[in-house]
């Protein structure tokens, strides 16, 4: 229960981007979906301008730039039609306000006001939890990834180039979220109730075995130059992860970063299908559908038909996933003008609405072919 009530519900805001205002509602799974430079990615780009900002904010600052994103300058951030001469962010309770007038226009800091900010106790509450941020830019395949060096809170990396040495760090430790690792690991205790907690490293590797059955892999750690590197097992030889396909390099970090997560913690993954066939696609948004049901909160940037089939099916296969569980947000650009359709999956896996573009182009292919 307190998981649930670490979970954020609304992020709002003004003058941000493409946005000259609107509310994002959120759920345990949350999908943003939408034509390319529509702005699916700026409801997220809101809560990483917070985040990053935590520590600033609480000695009045905000910075337009940080480890999570880059904005630039203010003018970079303003609305092109905006409302007013203010950009305000709003997270649940919690409220920011900036001048974004003609002098700010060009700065990378700004100074907040007292009265500029509120709610901001409770809102550092929740973002004391987990947090793990996957951009689209991922890494790839690589001989070697560098030691995250950090041993207190999860540092995945916004690449997902600290992955490997989180989980060299965690592997031997029982995983964080007890009922997220039973229910991946049910073919292992055959239905019987786990007597012994299960641990890190087995959660990994069987959860990997849902997108990539043959997967198995061992890590090293070359302590004396503080980098990680990893190699895939196939019965008795090991290939380096370069000779593997992208696709296993590039959805590791999401498996990993779902199996070091605890509950009451944030995962945000932008297109999470990069390099996946579709039926991994499905497998993977599954397992993303599982983990926001036990106490994580899930956020999804995605362009695939497959990601929200796959938590059709999943809807459909388990009773306790309803409407309440998950949003879509389906945004578009009509001459300038964004609009955004809420489209939520019911408990037998139907479409709550439907909005045009909405994953509808092989429709549309194959009606010209036949």
């Amino acid at each position: 229960m307190l998981s649930v009530l670490s979970m954020f519900k609304n992020v709002a805001v003004k003058n941000f981007k493409c946005f000259p205002e609107h509310d994002f509602k959120l759920a345990p799974l949350t999908i943003f979906c939408g034509s390319n430079s529509a702005g699916k990615s700026t409801a997220i780009q809101s809560i990483l301008s917070v985040i990053q900002n935590v520590n600033n904010i609480d000695v009045q600052r905000f910075a337009l730039n940080g480890e999570l994103f880059s904005f630039g300058r203010v003018k970079d951030l303003l609305s092109h039609t905006p409302n007013g001469d203010k950009i305000e962010i709003s997270i649940d309770d919690f409220k920011l306000s900036f001048d974004a007038g003609p002098r700010q226009l060009e700065l990378k800091e700004l100074t907040l006001e007292n009265e500029s900010v509120s709610g901001f106790e409770e809102l550092k509450r929740k973002l004391s939890n987990d947090f793990v941020y996957l951009c689209a830019e991922r890494y790839g395949p690589r001989t070697s990834f560098e030691s995250s060096g950090n041993t207190e809170k999860i540092n995945v990396g916004i690449y997902g180039q600290y992955a490997l040495s989180e989980y060299k760090r965690m592997m031997e430790k029982p995983a964080q979220n007890q009922e997220f690792a039973r229910v991946m690991c049910a073919d292992l205790l055959n239905g019987e109730k786990p007597t012994e907690e299960i641990f890190t490293d087995v959660l990994v590797k069987e959860t990997m075995k849902r997108i990539c059955p043959s997967f198995s892999m061992k890590v090293v750690e070359a302590d004396e130059i503080d980098r990680v590197y990893n190699m895939y097992t196939s019965g008795l030889q090991s290939m380096r992860p370069n000779n593997v396909g992208f696709g296993v390099s590039y959805v590791l970090p999401i498996i990993i970063s779902a199996a070091i997560l605890k509950p009451g913690g944030l995962l945000i993954v932008e297109n999470p299908e990069v390099h996946l066939h579709p039926s991994a696609q499905s497998a993977l948004i599954k397992i993303l559908c599982e983990l926001s049901m036990t106490g994580i909160q899930v956020i999804v940037e995605t362009h695939s038909d497959h990601i929200v089939n796959g938590i059709r099916v999943f809807a459909k296969d388990n009773d306790m996933f309803s409407e309440e569980n998950n949003i879509i947000h389906s945004v578009s650009d009509r001459f300038e003008k964004r609009r955004i359709k809420e489209i939520h999956v019911d408990e037998d896996g139907n479409l709550t609405a439907l909005d045009a573009g909405f994953f509808d182009q092989i429709n549309k292919d194959l009606m010209r072919l036949f």
